[in-house]
């Protein structure tokens, strides 16, 4: 028996989803009960006295480019797929796209692709009856080789949101042995793997719910653990490989974000909440979220204090937090509106940045920052095969949905300011 297996993707793109407003205005005054300051002005704690590793994270993105996978035409655009999957590279500096290295020949498209500043990591997943790969090569695409030899019948599992870790020598990544019987779930573990020795070693065993890795902070590794009350009358049903009876555990279940050093073992739990899922977004060395009361809060982790970062004027979803802005969503007259708060000077302005996409008038997309106060964008977006270069100059067929900006904060505000528009160089 087979079963697919599908990696979560994450750059982690959130659905939007509010009651009238300003075009532009300043943030509300900081409720007088709580504690203010622009998010940027935070203090991290300072690490414990612990001996720690120097981690860092490795996701889609690095401080030079953005890279997400591309399914291929084959030969005369027949079959899209049949061409390959390829390697698709933004670069935030010349504001280009462009496939890099070789094509993979793969049996489906879990292919994730992963970036620090130094390498390219190629991973895929396949069926029960397959072997996962994990390749590494430089920036370019070019040298890619594999660093482990996996067994059949694991992969790289969605617990790794949208990336994994790294210490200079190993990696750290969500691993799953996946079992071939409905009624026994798959098996998850966070592993290291020294890419010196080729060594694949077990830190955490999740039993039997799973977990996930999602960063790391202060030379630890930030991981999600989920427990069942004692007290509670319901027992686990396993189904399809998996808990099948989630609605009626869901009451008596806690999710907690832990810190892991994988130096020493030692781990501690930084927030608990009931419930499957964390209910707060991890970023920037803190927890983010909206409250009833409509204002943007944040807990820097590692403390119990909760800091008032701003007051909006309605509900808002917060789309995205970055260095320099938070990016959020708000529903106005039947119409969805991007809002943009300024971390520096508290300043929260609605962008009238619209574009024509799927047949819909719709607000601009945001799809990840390319450096502090820019962004990349979808800028535009039609049906149909379009043209794609490598760098060899080797002509690709995408299913070009999209084309793509590089937008500074001035620009995402001001429909009379230019976007730099991303080029496809080699594309005749």
């Amino acid at each position: 028996m087979k079963k697919l297996y599908v990696p979560f993707v994450t750059l982690l793109l959130l659905t939007a989803c509010g009651a009238p407003a300003e075009e532009a205005g300043k943030g509300a005054a900081p409720v007088p009960s709580a504690t203010t300051e622009t998010a940027s002005t935070i203090a991290t704690p300072a690490p414990t006295a612990e001996p720690t590793l120097e981690l860092h994270w490795i996701d889609s993105q690095n401080s030079k480019g953005l890279y997400q996978r591309e399914l291929l035409y084959g030969e005369g655009g027949y079959g899209y797929g049949n061409g390959g999957i390829a390697a698709h590279y933004f670069d935030f500096t010349n504001a280009t796209e462009q496939i890099i290295g070789k094509p993979l020949d793969l049996e489906n498209a879990n292919l994730q692709l992963y970036a620090d500043e130094e390498f390219l990591y190629w991973s895929w997943s396949g069926m029960v009856n397959d072997t996962p790969i994990l390749l590494r090569s430089n920036l370019d695409g070019s040298n890619r080789e594999s660093l482990y030899d996996f067994p059949e019948g694991t992969a790289f599992s969605s617990g790794s949101v949208g990336g994994m870790a790294g210490d200079g020598t190993a990696l750290y990544f969500v691993y799953c042995h996946i079992s071939d019987t409905p009624t026994v779930p798959d098996d998850y573990e966070l592993v290291r793997l020294n890419t010196e020795t080729g060594t694949l070693e077990s830190l955490v065993k999740w039993e039997p719910f799973g977990g996930s890795l999602l960063g790391v902070w202060n030379g630890r590794l930030l991981i999600t653990r989920k427990t069942l009350a004692e007290e509670c009358p319901v027992e686990p049903v396993y189904d399809h490989y998996h808990v099948d009876n989630t609605e009626e555990l869901e009451p008596w279940i806690t999710t907690s974000l832990c810190a892991l050093n994988p130096l020493t073992g030692t781990e501690e739990v930084l927030y608990s909440c009931p419930g499957w899922f964390l209910d707060r977004t991890l970023a920037d060395g803190a927890l983010w979220w909206e409250d009833d009361e409509h204002r943007i809060l944040c807990r820097p982790l590692g403390t119990t204090e909760d800091t008032v970062v701003t007051q909006l004027p309605q509900a808002m979803q917060i789309m995205g937090i970055y260095s320099e802005d938070i990016w959020l969503y708000s529903q106005e007259d039947g119409k969805e509106w991007p809002y943009l708060y300024n971390r520096q000077d508290g300043t929260l302005t609605r962008s009238n940045q619209r574009r024509w996409i799927g047949g819909e008038d719709r607000a601009i997309w945001v799809m990840c920052e390319a450096g502090p106060g820019r962004y990349l964008v979808w800028d535009d977006a039609s049906t149909g095969m379009q043209q794609l270069a490598g760098a060899d100059g080797t002509q690709y067929l995408i299913d070009g949905y999209a084309r793509y900006a590089i937008a500074d904060r001035d620009s995402l505000l001001d429909t009379g300011k230019p976007m730099t528009p991303v080029t496809r160089p080699g594309v005749y």
